[in-house]
């Protein structure tokens, strides 16, 4: 049997060769190849076959005779010096005995002299496996698991000239990307004019995103583009795993060392109109990006609703909690997804659930809602100073849909519809944004400084001075001409024509 001793543990040097087989023990180098046999042949532990196998290479080697062809011996011989990898080649040699000049039984050595080129195969095997762990990080990913052979001049532009000195002594560079597995052809400069080639190709980078986690005894799947969790294996070409792909960033694309497809991004017009002709999202940079999935909101906001402790808040069964009930229970996160598939109705639509009612009947009474606001407003800053000189004298402003919105104060929103700005702003002693002196009060206003002359340069520099109040008009003659009431500087500023 050809491999019956590749139980024998044996060392091979790929050196240089010495003269002398006991300088070859002493470490020399380009020596004849030694192999260390751990048994000796009167050892008590041998089997019978490593028995006849040892005897037959101590007479072999003695009477310098080949075994018969039939009961010929290949042996596994690795190197005396591991690789960069740790690895060692590994060499199968057939025992020819004109091949090991020289067998040291009481030294358990063995001394090889291999021809020329024996040992090349598993060099190169050694060479290519380093060579593709030295060229990943300069590898285009093309799909998961799916990378492309970096070009010549791309490495010699990152100054990698030995990687490219390595490659071309392994053969032709297309012949050795095959062999390390690597896509070698780049695509033609014409290929990414159609948009259908640059979507096939952004969706399988979106796929090499997926890596898999384990929490415990849990795996899950998470995308890094899209932001999206499974608990099962993706799917080629899901795009993240949400309801609609999401376009990878430029950072995507250089991260995964593709060039190509950015230049053929910015080709079609830049990430944003990719996006919007491919009818893709944008990816986002915020926390449980998963919730982007309606199916991933759903799962949880069912499992909320299932939860007990909402009914103290008031939530009956079946009914979808509003804004302020989901915030005490600290899921300001589901608020934020709920406002981007639809908001709450849209919402409880399509989980066939009853919105909240209760927020429209907290505030009954105009007094009420105005004191909500205010402290909104007082709470979250909502306010300005009378002047930039007067800062002791603070402004509440009645707070805008938008800015009740974003804090998913619903609550508030319908009771500012209910009652009005202006009705709030009057019974809460609050003032709306818009709200500008009427050109009778900025005159009083300013007329109680008793300015000697009225000129549009003594205006500038009283405003420059940080004396103009909030609701004064920055530039009065143009904002006042439109209503007709403006007549000159200095009956705005001094004293008109009828006072003197």
């Amino acid at each position: 049997d050809e491999d019956e001793d590749e139980d024998e543990d044996e060392d091979e040097d790929d050196g240089g060769r010495e003269d002398e087989g006991e300088e070859a023990i002493a470490g020399g180098r380009d020596a004849k190849t030694m192999t260390t046999m751990t048994k000796t042949i009167d050892g008590d532990d041998l089997s019978e076959d490593e028995r006849v196998f040892l005897s037959r290479l101590n007479v072999s080697l003695s009477i310098e005779e080949a075994f018969d062809s039939d009961d010929a011996f290949l042996l596994l011989v690795e190197g005396l010096h591991a690789t960069s990898l740790g690895e060692r080649p590994l060499h199968y040699v057939p025992f020819v005995p004109t091949m090991f000049p020289r067998w040291i039984p009481n030294a358990q050595a063995l001394f090889l002299d291999p021809p020329a080129g024996l040992l090349d195969l598993a060099l190169r095997e050694v060479q290519l496996n380093e060579l593709r762990n030295d060229l990943l990080p300069f590898c285009r990913t093309l799909g998961a698991d799916v990378y492309g052979m970096p070009q010549r001049l791309s490495l010699i532009k990152q100054d990698q000239r030995q990687l490219v000195k390595r490659v071309e002594a392994l053969g032709d560079w297309r012949e050795v990307a095959l062999e390390l597995d690597l896509k070698p052809d780049a695509a033609p400069w014409y290929y990414w004019d159609n948009i259908d080639n640059l979507e096939d190709a952004l969706l399988k980078l979106v796929d090499a995103f997926w890596f898999e986690e384990t929490d415990g005894d849990d795996v899950f799947w998470y995308n890094d583009i899209s932001g999206a969790l499974r608990v099962t294996p993706p799917t080629d070409g899901d795009g993240g795993g949400l309801d609609v792909p999401v376009m990878p960033t430029m950072g995507n694309l250089m991260e995964a060392r593709r060039w190509d497809l950015h230049h053929a991004v910015v080709l079609h017009g830049g990430y944003r109109a990719v996006a919007k002709e491919l009818g893709w999202t944008h990816a986002r940079r915020i926390e449980n990006r998963h919730l982007l999935s309606f199916d991933a909101l759903r799962e949880e906001i069912l499992e909320l609703v299932e939860d007990e402790s909402l009914v103290e808040l008031g939530v009956r069964p079946g009914q979808l909690p509003c804004a302020s009930q989901l915030e005490e229970v600290d899921r300001e996160d589901l608020v934020k997804f709920i406002k981007i598939h639809g908001g709450f109705s849209a919402v409880a639509r399509r989980l066939k659930l009853e919105p909240s009612k209760s927020a429209r009947v907290k505030y009954p009474t105009v007094t009420a809602a105005a004191k909500a606001l205010r402290a909104f407003a007082v709470e979250h800053d909502i306010t300005t100073t009378m002047s930039p000189r007067l800062t002791k004298r603070v402004v509440v402003f009645v707070p805008s849909d938008t800015e009740l919105r974003e804090h998913g104060r619903n609550d508030l929103r319908y009771a500012l519809r209910q009652y009005s700005p202006h009705v709030i702003a009057d019974v809460g002693k609050m003032s709306l944004r818009q709200s500008r002196m009427s050109y009778v009060e900025a005159r009083a206003e300013l007329r109680k400084w008793k300015f000697e002359v009225g000129k549009r340069s003594v205006f500038l520099n009283w405003c420059k001075a940080g004396n103009k109040p909030w609701n004064m008009p920055a530039v009065p003659q143009t904002y006042y001409a439109k209503s007709g009431d403006w007549v000159s500087w200095e009956d705005f500023m001094g004293r008109g024509e009828s006072e003197r």
